[in-house]
């Protein structure tokens, strides 16, 4: 969570909430929980980060608080629950809203203290048929446990997650959160180039994290994953956070790492020889392996530019072009249309190419075209088979890879251990698409350059 906060404009919360109950069901409550603060160890706590869907509904950013939305067929009423405030607790931990400054902030029509929430349900689900609820998520467990009590007790009928009709919501980007968008992969944008200029062999992968994230939190935003700095054959796993090899000639460097500005996640990965006056260019092996991804990456990117594209064509155009190229170094063998059959690429490429981002990095929203889009609330769980049509206000990653493992002696030796990834944000528009990290250098002409070779 970023440090200098732009509160989400009142008027838009309230236009969220009503669009997510006019897809609820008549005679129905929704309820939605705070994050919760977590302990790393003894006395020693998390930094907090509130839950992303809550976050969205309220902008509200404290723990121990609920939002509750009650539908009838006479009117639908917003609930806020908060921390009462306490002076003691405010001299060690700083400021609390109450639950009159969070109606406030919220724009809700009620509002009540937290540890009334289990009673206030009593009264308030009375009637009710229908509760939407996402009892998957880990936090509060006692306190879920009572709701689901409390619920029966009433007679609900049915409890629904929440997840469908808030992700239906969260998939299509108002132009708020663009802009947050936008900044936040400029943030990035400037903190990997920080990085191509600053990473030497002899430093460490830590150095280059710590140089990362230092740009992110001066710019007032913090990360939206943990950094991910793999030098050399790191670099062929794909989740690799340790971050404390010694950077060394010779190698690639691959850096995934995006911000997370007023809630809003950037996501991007470069891929580059290690820099510096005793630093190397690419080698040959690593040089076609990346100007392979980079095709792939840009036949990729130009689907999001076609009308009513699918989200799957987009990985397709990519796995295409991946198998051609793996074809022409001899790291496949056979037709190309019996590669692509038999996913025979996945032991170079075994992820997805996109993935939706937005406030959460791997954020929510189907990725199957709902039958019927004029009706959220009975399509997001009515889906065929289709993958999901690419439309404004989207914003997805586009990611190709290749990884060659250190240990496989089936392939050429000058391969072994090279790790490539080329990730950049897209948002789709009405008149095509536009690449939200293109400010990140990515051409090798580009690298060379920022990194002195």
């Amino acid at each position: 969570m970023n440090q200098i906060s732009t509160q989400t404009p009142k008027a838009t919360l309230q236009k969220r909430r009503k669009k997510f109950a006019d897809s609820m069901d008549e005679n129905s409550a929704a309820l939605f929980l705070s994050a919760e603060v977590h302990h790393r160890n003894s006395d020693v706590e998390h930094k907090f980060r509130q839950d992303s869907s809550f976050w969205y509904l309220t902008g509200f950013n404290e723990p121990d608080s609920a939002l509750l939305i009650v539908k009838t067929k006479k009117e639908t009423v917003n609930y806020i629950f908060s921390r009462p405030r306490d002076k003691e607790k405010e001299i060690w931990t700083g400021k609390i809203a109450g639950p009159e400054r969070a109606k406030e902030i919220t724009g809700v029509d009620k509002c009540f203290e937290f540890k009334d929430l289990d009673g206030q349900l009593e009264k308030l689900l009375t009637g009710l048929s229908r509760l939407y609820f996402e009892f998957s998520l880990a936090n509060y467990h006692f306190l879920r446990n009572k709701i689901l009590e409390t619920a029966k007790h009433r007679r609900i009928q049915r409890i629904t997650s929440t997840q469908n009709l808030i992700g239906e919501l969260r998939l299509f980007k108002e132009p708020f959160e663009i802009q947050q968008m936008k900044q936040a992969a400029k943030i990035s944008a400037e903190a990997h180039k920080l990085a191509m200029q600053r990473a030497k062999p002899g430093k460490h992968e830590c150095t280059l994290e710590g140089i990362i994230e230092g740009h992110f939190c001066l710019c007032g935003a913090g990360w939206a994953y943990p950094s991910i700095v793999a030098s050399g054959a790191n670099a062929t796993i794909l989740h690799y956070t340790a971050n404390d090899q010694e950077l060394k000639k010779g190698d690639l460097l691959l850096v995934d790492a995006g911000s997370e500005y007023n809630y809003y996640a950037s996501d991007i990965t470069r891929t580059f020889p290690i820099g510096g006056p005793v630093g190397g260019k690419f080698s040959k092996a690593q040089k076609q392996a990346y100007e392979l991804v980079l095709s792939a990456q840009k036949d990729a990117i130009a689907q999001c530019y076609k009308k009513e594209v699918t989200f799957e064509s987009v990985h397709e155009a990519a796995v295409k072009v991946l198998c051609e190229g793996l074809l022409d170094l001899g790291l496949l063998k056979g037709k190309l249309s019996d590669n692509i059959k038999n996913k025979t690429f996945r032991k170079f490429y075994m992820h997805k190419t996109s993935h939706w981002l937005g406030l959460d990095v791997h954020d929510v929203g189907s990725y199957v075209e709902p039958q019927d889009s004029k009706r959220v609330s009975k399509t997001a769980s009515a889906k065929t088979d289709t993958s999901r049509i690419l439309r404004p206000g989207m914003v997805i990653t586009v990611e190709p890879g290749l990884y060659f493992d250190p240990e496989d002696t089936n392939i050429p030796k000058e391969f072994r251990g090279i790790g490539v990834r080329i990730e950049d944000d897209v948002l789709i528009t009405k008149t095509g698409a536009e690449i939200l990290t293109s400010a990140c250098p990515k051409e090798v002409d580009e690298l060379e350059e920022i990194l002195g070779l």
